[in-house]
């Protein structure tokens, strides 16, 4: 997870670093007991040209490949700029919380994301909640704490690591936007914009009818029926 969740933001620190501008946009979209997490990085121009050719490898790929990610072609953009994706599913409402982490790293902006889903007879009932969060001063869209021994290394080769920490927030405040959507069964989806200097709560519930179930148990009971009736004509004739 930590591989993973540094490997991601990684690429944004890349880019944070030429002054670049990033939007991410991540997607948490739920059907039945499982869904999928996609997120995408909206580069301008100018990341672009930062990056060159190696778009892809800059994000770290084959951690996130590892990991079970799927990664997207990049797709350019008509005002010269590039649009990567990366996606996993999960089959498990409880997987919800391991992919975000995944995503995220343990100190990034997406903490404590849970999906939670009950099941009556006529309904399923669905609620996700968890905090997204820039940090102060930018901190956790930077993600350097991800990465702990980041900064020892930084130290072996002469470099102050606080002074790239707050050179990394300070960009992350100007250059990185963040926006998370939740599509939950049962209603309309829903965007929120993730700003600086306020966490956003996130505690969104649905419902939807649960159609199997009746179903299920109408051909149960007509199944029931027709051996019963069968067992009866049966014992008559003997």
């Amino acid at each position: 997870m930590r591989r993973a969740g540094w490997g991601f933001f990684l690429f944004t620190v890349v880019l944070l670093l030429g002054g670049c501008r990033v939007d991410a946009t991540v997607e948490a979209r739920v059907h039945g007991a499982g869904g999928v997490v996609t997120t995408r990085f909206l580069l301008d121009r100018e990341a672009v040209a930062l990056l060159g050719g190696a778009v892809g490898e800059g994000a770290q790929t084959s951690d996130l490949s590892q990991a079970g990610w799927e990664i997207s072609p990049v797709r350019q953009t008509s005002d010269g700029g590039a649009e990567v994706q990366v996606s996993k599913a999960f089959s498990r409402t409880g997987d919800l919380a391991v992919v975000m982490g995944e995503l995220a790293g343990p100190a990034g902006p997406l903490r404590g994301f849970r999906l939670d889903r009950s099941r009556s007879f006529t309904k399923a009932s669905y609620r996700l909640r968890g905090t997204a969060d820039l940090g102060e001063g930018g901190a956790a869209a930077a993600g350097f704490a991800n990465a702990p021994d980041l900064s020892a290394r930084l130290r072996d080769a002469g470099v102050d690591p606080r002074r790239v920490e707050e050179l990394l927030n300070t960009r992350a405040l100007e250059g990185f936007h963040l926006r998370l959507v939740v599509d939950l069964p049962g209603r309309p989806t829903e965007t929120l914009e993730v700003r600086p200097g306020a966490a956003t709560t996130v505690d969104l519930s649905s419902e939807t009818g649960d159609r199997a179930r009746p179903v299920l148990l109408a051909v149960a009971v007509l199944s029931g029926l027709i051996v019963l009736l069968r067992l009866r004509r049966r014992s008559s004739h003997t």
